[in-house]
């Protein structure tokens, strides 16, 4: 029965979309050819001024002024395969075109040559007239506008297989739209159909409810298992850094209080997202275990070559996590944790590694957690710098907005930076803080921080 409805459905529905189509399509040919003669004129028109303001004079071959006017006529375009030329008007000779073609390459001069002789028969005054022609090329619109100053005729052709191809272009995405959005309404009609039929066998709905509540129970712990699983890695990959304290913890706070913010103005950001930000952001350094311990708790400045081998945290990470994905298949949260990993050192100028992203490139969980996790690094003490009072942090934040950190996302922080200041108080390191002055050194450790 389902099977001999959804048939039903989808020959009905493919009769009415062949019957849209065919309507769409002669609506679009009756538009485009109406507008034809509208795009000629104007095209025309701001041609004559161009010419008229120019006081072309010479138009004899090689001369300056011809030369002028050959490169203003390939400048003009028309749409549906058009052209523009300018034809002697006693003799209706080539003198410019696009192609620089002679008469005997083209049907479209000996039209217009005609239509040049009916303007000379009816009236004395400078003209303009337009009339479709059919010749062995094809159907062409041909308007010819006269310029008797210069002894020249404008001549505007579009053709009728390049208005075609266009209404072709325009409707074939709709056709296959419309093929598209009638399978889905079969298949949503069928599943609909194979609903209803089970609804109303009340020992199968009650079987399904009560495995789906066992389901979602067991999904439930293991998801709070997974959690405490990877928030546990994490927690042990950030201890061999002493000096991190509760770094973590402050991280997921501020994420959060900066995702929070965002969700007003970027609606990917919902609870859920939120949550799975938290959970990946604990996973931000899980790279840093791949790193000698003589580069990663190095008192002070890290050498070129050894901020060479610092910076390869991020890619580590990156890959470590990446397996995990490939052998659990699609995950959400994995595949955020991924990013976050790889991009949380980009810079949005494109000046940050492993990769050089720039802007959106970079994922906007990774733009997040960036500010976050300079933050932190910049207000807690660190083996190659002390810690700095929250002043300090936020300037230097602030000063990076566009350059290191997303505007956006540096404009949330500036709206919750007493937030921000609430988290590091209450997850405090035990460092004191050290007013900086120097703006240079400031600078120069935000932009090797990391």
């Amino acid at each position: 029965m389902v099977i001999a409805l959804a048939t039903a459905q989808l020959v009905c529905l493919l009769a009415a979309s062949l019957w849209y189509a065919h309507w769409l399509r002669n609506g679009l040919t009756q538009m485009m050819c109406g507008q034809v003669a509208a795009v000629n004129s104007e095209v025309i028109a701001e041609l004559t001024s161009v010419i008229d303001e120019w006081n072309l004079v010479d138009l004899s071959q090689g001369s300056r002024d011809r030369n002028r006017l050959q490169r203003l006529i390939e400048r003009f375009q028309l749409p549906n395969r058009g052209s523009i030329c300018v034809l002697a008007a006693d003799t209706g000779a080539v003198i410019c075109s696009p192609q620089l073609l002679d008469a005997s390459e083209s049907s479209v001069f000996p039209l217009a040559a005609e239509l040049i002789r009916e303007r000379r028969a009816t009236a004395n005054a400078p003209v303009t007239t337009s009339r479709w022609y059919t010749t062995a090329e094809g159907t062409h619109y041909i308007s010819v506008h006269d310029m008797p100053r210069l002894g020249i005729v404008l001549v505007a052709d579009q053709r009728e297989d390049g208005i075609v191809a266009a209404i072709d272009y325009m409707s074939t995405p709709v056709w296959r739209v419309g093929l598209l959005v009638a399978g889905l309404l079969v298949l949503l009609s069928a599943f609909s159909t194979v609903v209803i039929i089970h609804r109303y066998d009340s020992k199968l709905e009650r079987v399904n409810a009560g495995l789906e509540q066992t389901v979602e129970k067991r999904s439930r712990e293991l998801l709070k298992t997974r959690e405490a699983v990877i928030f546990g890695l994490a927690k042990l990959a950030d201890s061999r850094d002493a000096d991190t304290g509760q770094h973590l913890e402050r991280i997921r706070e501020y994420v959060a209080i900066l995702a929070r913010r965002l969700a007003k103005q970027i609606p990917q950001i919902n609870s859920e997202y939120i949550r799975r930000l938290q959970l990946a952001s604990s996973l931000h350094d899980i790279g840093k275990v791949g790193i000698r311990d003589d580069i990663l708790l190095k008192p002070g400045r890290l050498t070129p070559d050894e901020r060479k081998v610092m910076q390869t945290h991020a890619a580590i990470g990156a890959r470590c996590l990446a397996a995990i994905q490939q052998r659990l298949g699609e995950d959400d949260f994995l595949g955020m944790a991924v990013e976050i990993a790889c991009s949380h050192h980009e810079r949005f100028d494109g000046g940050g590694y492993p990769y050089g992203l720039k802007g959106e490139e970079i994922p906007l969980s990774a733009r997040i957690v960036a500010v976050a996790d300079v933050y932190d690094a910049l207000t807690t003490h660190r083996v190659y710098k002390p810690a700095i009072d929250h002043d300090d942090a936020a300037r230097l934040i602030l000063s990076g907005a566009g350059a290191q950190f997303d505007p956006i996302v540096v404009d949330a922080f500036r709206a919750c930076q007493k937030l921000f200041k609430q988290v590091a108080a209450q997850f405090s390191s035990g460092f004191h803080t050290v007013p900086w002055t120097n703006e240079q050194e400031m600078a120069e450790v935000l932009e090797t921080m990391g």
